[in-house]
């Protein structure tokens, strides 16, 4: 069964952009679907909409105020905005992609394209144009067609390429298409059943009619979100499978990732990096993230800077040094930074980061704006504790609308201390909005969900096992593990269990990331 990516992998990555393509390529898809515009002055550029105010911004990032549609400014204009940064603050300066660009990309490495049907809507100029583009990529390019006639048509002008039909299924198109092509030179596409393709008005795919398919072409379904509808589409016989990235190629299969620890560089850590590595490899982890504190709130009070560009540059020599191979990837712990933006800004200079997580250690609330593991809330009254969660859910809000980073860490964390160290029982159902404001912009800005083991024996993991499963049902889909380790003994302890708890939810994949790009990790 083959991986397309639906314009590019953008379950982390801005829809139809070069970073999305590359990901696509990275994570082992081998398919990559996009969708080709044209501009006023016939450039061919990926672009999904009419216009461009979906997916574009003005250089600063605020939204263009005009209804701006692609073919009617000219590739230069084009240019003059901003493609990246709408989905995350990492990809800002994403330009508009030329066709061109992406398909030498795709030849380059072996991977195919498939170009969506918005091509019936040029103009006869602009398809002749096109398809004199095409000619001399016929191996990489598929053209997908939404009447059997139109393939027809294309297939005089490319007798050497795959073609893919996606309009309605009969047994009279079906046999209509085969009197055009071979059968291992046509795929015929059927909407899966699934909230991502409730708006389509063709039949979607069941066992017969993927049967009725299979006699003529190659099927592809679509679009693929979990990895029980990737099973489902096992069971109906695909061929090629669509998904936006939530449903990934295998690769690295059995491979531990924890892609949060820390060193002697934190203020809460004396851990050598020699020790770590150590206990890493005894634990069979092959990839490990030093991702040292830096807690933005304390810059006035110490050096918060140096630390982490030594731990960057010290964690980078060890991966360098070591002879069996273990990726020691650099990273850093953001807490508090859209506090102080200035600040953060630095700390995003420091170093070139393999990963950035954000996190939540203060709450600002009232006169206990300091770090919730130095306060006693057994001295707190009820009504107090909840107040001060409710404000702890605020700030995680803002730190996931306001800044940049990859990984959400240890959601709920305050709960370590208020359930796991005090005992206060809190029904975490009162704040099930604010979670799922949250979730749902983590969702919408490709940053992963960490599953934080540390806290496992005293209340399990953070989050619980019912904000995963929230995530997940949610359309979510990037989890990283974390053990959080402060000492040596602490690497990747607990992974076993974090496994099968997802597992057990659905998740296929664990994520790590290497300059703050993901890459999958099959569980």
């Amino acid at each position: 069964m083959l991986f397309q990516a639906h314009r590019g992998v953008c379950t982390e990555n801005p829809e139809n952009t070069m970073p999305a393509f590359i990901a696509a390529i990275e994570q082992g898809y081998e398919v990559i679907e996009m969708d080709v515009s044209v501009t006023k002055d016939m450039q061919f550029v990926l672009l999904h909409d009419d216009e461009l105010n979906r997916t574009a911004r003005l250089k600063n990032g605020n939204e263009i105020p005009d209804r701006i549609k692609i073919r009617d400014i000219t590739y230069t204009e084009a240019l003059e905005y901003d493609y990246g940064i709408s989905f995350s603050k990492k990809f800002k300066g994403t330009e508009i992609p030329l066709f061109e660009d992406a398909i030498k990309l795709a030849e380059k490495h072996g991977v195919k394209i498939k170009i969506d049907n918005k091509h019936r809507r040029f103009s006869p100029e602009e398809k002749a144009a096109f398809t004199e583009f095409l000619k001399p990529y016929q191996n990489t390019a598929c053209l997908t067609c939404f009447d059997a006639d139109e393939i027809k048509e294309f297939y005089t002008v490319f007798p050497d390429m795959h073609f893919h039909y996606d309009g309605p299924v009969t047994d009279d198109i079906l046999q209509q298409l085969s009197t055009y092509l071979p059968k291992d030179r046509l795929t015929v596409w059927l909407p899966l059943e699934s909230p991502a393709t409730s708006w389509v008005q063709v039949r979607f795919a069941d066992k017969d009619l993927s049967d009725k398919v299979k006699k003529y072409a190659n099927l592809g379904l679509w679009i693929l979100c979990t990895a029980s509808q990737l099973k489902e589409a096992e069971r109906l016989g695909a061929d090629i499978i669509e998904t936006t990235g939530c449903v990934k190629p295998e690769v690295h299969i059995n491979t531990i990732a924890d892609m949060h620890t820390h060193s002697l560089y934190s203020h809460d850590s004396n851990c050598c990096f020699d020790d770590m590595l150590c206990a890493q490899k005894a634990k069979g982890t092959k990839i490990y993230a030093v991702t040292d504190h830096f807690d933005t709130e304390s810059f006035e009070d110490y050096d918060i800077f140096s630390p982490i560009k030594k731990a960057c540059e010290t964690a980078r020599t060890i991966s360098n040094k070591d002879e069996e191979n273990t990726l020691v990837l650099s990273g850093i712990e953001i807490s508090e930074g859209f506090w102080f933006p200035e600040q953060l800004q630095k700390a995003m200079t420091l170093a070139d980061y393999d990963v950035v997580i954000g996190s939540v250690h203060l709450v600002r609330y009232k006169e206990l704006t300091y770090a919730y593991a130095k306060i006693d809330f057994s001295k707190l009254d009820k009504d107090t504790v909840h107040q001060y969660i409710d404000a702890y859910f605020d700030d995680v809000i803002a730190l996931t609308e306001t800044t940049d980073f990859d990984i959400l860490a240890h959601l709920t964390c305050p709960l370590r201390y208020i359930e796991g160290k005090y005992n206060i029982g809190i029904d975490i159902s009162l704040y099930e909005k604010k979670i799922e404001k949250i979730l749902q912009t983590i969702i919408k800005k490709g940053i992963a969900l960490e599953v934080n083991t540390s806290s496992y024996d005293t209340m399990g993991l953070i989050p619980s096992e019912d904000i995963l499963k929230k995530y997940y049902d949610m359309g979510g889909c990037l989890i990283t593990l974390g053990s959080d380790a402060h000492i040596a003994q602490d690497a990747s302890r607990h992974f076993d269990k974090a496994i099968e708890t997802i597992k057990k939810i659905g998740f296929a994949n664990v994520l790590y990331y290497k300059n703050r790009k993901a890459y999958q990790i099959t569980i």
